[in-house]
């Protein structure tokens, strides 16, 4: 019959503690030259599990700012490409203009100013190649969801709803 057993999870923590107390000296020269015995038990290292898949231990985006980001932006600037999209502006009330500008890694959140209304988030995109901008979607909550990176959003006003 064969019998198996598990080791409880601290246990290689405690070898490790161990041996490295073994290590320890009083103060004899002797003792902590000597070199460690031959039959001295193997202790298994632990090593840190990889990052899943969603987390980001990448440093920031390159090209957060510069001309190839588009970064920083102007509310003009915006305001043009916002006008550009039909679709957006046809369903927002851009009111006094756009406010509160993030521009980060060639994407861009600004908040509209309407009257009587609730403001929204307006997501923009910036493209290299054509140097413009691009109104990409609007809204009160979740416009950068499955839209933009999230080691980018965390950058943007309005994009951590």
């Amino acid at each position: 019959m064969n019998i198996r057993f598990a080791l409880p999870v601290w246990l290689p923590v405690f070898l490790l503690a161990a041996a490295g107390l073994a290590g320890c000296s009083d103060g004899n020269a002797a003792e902590s030259a000597a070199p460690p015995a031959s039959n001295a038990p193997v202790v298994p290292t632990y090593t840190s599990p990889a990052p899943s898949a969603g987390a980001s231990s990448k440093a920031p985006a390159a090209g957060a700012s510069g001309a190839a980001s588009g970064c920083p932006v102007t509310a003009a600037v915006l305001q043009k490409a916002f006008q550009g999209n039909a679709e957006v502006a046809g369903a927002l009330v851009l009111g006094k203009g756009l406010k509160d500008i993030s521009c980060y890694a060639g994407w861009a959140t600004a908040v509209t100013q309407p009257t009587n209304l609730d403001p929204a988030v307006v997501l923009f995109k910036y493209d290299a190649a054509k140097k413009t901008w691009a109104a990409v979607i609007g809204g009160t909550d979740g416009v950068c969801r499955e839209t933009v990176p999230e080691d980018v959003a965390t950058h943007l006003k309005g994009c951590q709803n």
